[in-house]
């Protein structure tokens, strides 16, 4: 634990390069404080085919636990933690659905967002004015189905030596895939001061301190 603790910590306090989105609009940084973070909405499925995936709550938690710990080591003016019942088992249910599409929606169109009504006064009541919101959608296969895919992978590269004369056992199975989006809103007009994305990203777990503190690194990179 302490070990994975380090890890994250050294890799929240680096500066990456970032391919996605990132936007202030009537703030900036300095301007933004102090701040709730409202508790992080992890949805990790198990991809079992191209058209199905299951909601997996065990790994989840661990992400979420993950993303909340990597987060308060940023020196972000993070004052304290809301809490939020996103209700993951019922999809008719607005805030966990309008937090999940978080990771489709432009810097541009994040301006108009209407914040969770739930959301909003969980930030209110917590006595800061600004919240912090982060959604991290992703997957994780279990192991007996990603060594089934491996050697199926690995099982019609040698028959294609056996035929053809050419062989490569580098695999590009699509183990794990993590996307992540943020933003924070001011709780007294609702209104979307900053929103930054991570695109989805193959191959990145989700559940690895080291992977993950990276992905937010370059998510609030510019977050000064």
């Amino acid at each position: 634990m302490k070990k994975n603790l380090l890890l994250l910590l050294i890799a929240a306090t680096f500066v990456f390069a970032s391919c996605g989105a990132s936007r202030f609009f009537s703030r900036t940084a300095p301007e933004i404080s102090p701040i709730a973070l409202v508790e992080p909405y992890s949805y990790l499925t198990d991809a079992v085919d191209v058209i199905s995936t299951f909601y997996r709550e065990a790994p989840s938690r661990i992400n979420q636990r993950l993303v909340t710990e990597i987060v308060g080591s940023m020196g972000l003016p993070i004052e304290k933690t809301v809490a939020i019942d996103y209700k993951y088992d019922d999809p008719r249910y607005g805030t966990a659905v309008w937090t999940r599409r978080l990771i489709d929606t432009g810097a541009g169109a994040a301006r108009n967002l209407k914040i969770p009504a739930d959301m909003r006064k969980a930030v209110q009541d917590s006595g800061c004015r600004y919240g912090l919101i982060i959604s991290d959608v992703g997957f994780v296969k279990n192991a007996d189905e990603l060594a089934l895919e491996q050697a199926l992978d690995v099982s019609s590269k040698i028959a294609d030596y056996i035929m053809n004369g050419n062989i490569s056992l580098y695999s590009d199975t699509e183990s794990h895939l993590n996307s992540l989006a943020a933003l924070v809103f001011d709780s007294e007009t609702g209104e979307v001061v900053w929103f930054g994305s991570r695109p989805r990203t193959y191959y990145v777990d989700p559940l690895d301190p080291a992977e993950l503190g990276k992905q937010i690194g370059q998510l609030f990179k510019d977050f000064k």
